[in-house]
């Protein structure tokens, strides 16, 4: 058995080592999540900036656009040539605060939030999930890699998540309120968190925090819309740019699978490969069938108590994304998904390989097959001449 507190490296490497030590040994540590996070991290950046200049593949990817022109904005104070990108304003507020605070440009304060959060998160993941359900986050969806390497409101937003659930873990509901809140103003479907605080609260008959925890809310909503009403002239400016996404009468809900379905067959229509729509409907499934295990009877004891809010908002998370009436919901829903990977991945704890080097050989190989979808398989792979 590898001794406690130390590398797996030497065990793994050596002829004396116990394999049983090594497959079955302690959880990772944080240490190690992390080593593995920023092997990934460099394996990618060094694939991306052989092949191209990595800041370029940042400036187009996603939505870092849009992001940085909102960025824009606020640093004018008044919109540009009338564009006015629909995404919510917490992940430009940032990035606006740190290219000013240390000096930089505002793409390269995107990816340091970016790259920070993704950290961030990791390390309260491990807190609240544990060392397996962290590694095995790590790689799971490659997306992941992506989003924290080149830059997306996902690590922020799930990095002030995950801190609220940990500050609700410990009944600080008044933390948890606030970096909830926080996190809503990166991506709205965080206020599904705080319905979920605030539904803890009644069935514990907490009133007097729960009409606490409302006021928190509404005072950073308030503090949200300030900025846009002040630069725009419309509080709401966000959710209006957002209804022509959401079908003929612009609602963001529709019957459960409805834009699942539609969006699916629209897919399969045009002529979609069939590895890429599998891969979109292996994460329904996986989706659901997490979703499922959080409340089988082997899974209740730990899913209640302390860790009611995070069933909780797994749950609804999920029903919210069988409804959204967003006709592309089937491309983008294992990207969707990850605010909950930890917690459907934690569902699922015992069937993890305790086997490092599985978990390593998969974290390379997500790695490179994120590289992949940036910059092509030649220049991943050596494959011949170019």
């Amino acid at each position: 058995m590898t001794p406690k507190g130390k590398s797996w490296f030497p065990a793994i490497f050596s002829r004396d080592a116990d394999a049983s030590g090594v497959s079955e040994g302690n959880p990772p540590t944080l240490g190690e999540v992390l080593l593995m996070l920023g092997t990934m991290f460099a394996l990618h950046l060094l694939i991306v900036s052989k092949a191209s200049n990595f800041w370029d593949v940042a400036a187009s990817w996603m939505d870092n656009p849009p992001y940085l022109a909102i960025t824009a904005i606020i640093h004018n104070g008044h919109l540009s040539e009338g564009y006015l990108p629909r995404h919510f304003w917490g992940f430009p507020l940032a990035i606006a605060g740190v290219s000013s605070l240390l000096s930089i440009p505002d793409l390269w304060a995107l990816v340091l939030i970016s790259a920070l959060a993704s950290v961030g998160t990791c390390a309260l993941v491990h807190r609240l999930c544990g060392g397996w359900v962290a590694a095995v986050f790590v790689f799971i969806n490659y997306q992941w890699l992506l989003i924290s390497m080149e830059g997306g409101s996902e690590p922020l937003f799930m990095c002030l998540l995950y801190a609220s659930f940990l500050a609700a873990r410990s009944e600080r509901w008044n933390r948890a309120a606030l970096l909830a809140s926080l996190g809503t103003t990166v991506r709205p479907v965080g206020v599904l968190a705080l319905l979920c605080f605030a539904a803890v609260l009644v069935m514990r008959r907490k009133y007097r925090q729960l009409a606490a925890i409302t006021l928190i809310g509404l005072e950073i909503g308030v503090l949200y819309i300030l900025p846009l009403w002040i630069i725009v002239g419309n509080p709401f400016a966000n959710f209006v740019a957002y209804r022509p996404d959401w079908g003929a009468g612009g609602w963001p809900i529709t019957y459960p699978f409805g834009a699942l379905t539609s969006s699916s067959v629209a897919k399969l229509q045009s002529g979609e490969a069939w590895y890429r729509f599998s891969y979109f409907a292996a994460w329904l499934i996986a989706g659901l069938a997490g979703t499922v295990a959080i409340w089988l009877p082997r899974n209740r004891p730990r899913f209640s108590g302390p860790r009611l809010p995070e069933a909780l908002f797994a749950s609804i998370y999920m029903f919210f994304f069988l409804i959204y009436n967003y006709d592309l919901v089937v491309v983008f829903f294992s990207r969707f998904l990850i605010p909950i990977v930890p917690l459907l991945v934690f569902s699922f704890e015992d069937w993890i390989p305790r086997n490092r080097f599985v978990l390593w050989t998969a974290a390379v190989l997500t790695a490179m097959a994120a590289s992949v979808g940036r910059v092509g398989l030649r220049n991943v792979l050596p494959l011949g001449p170019h």
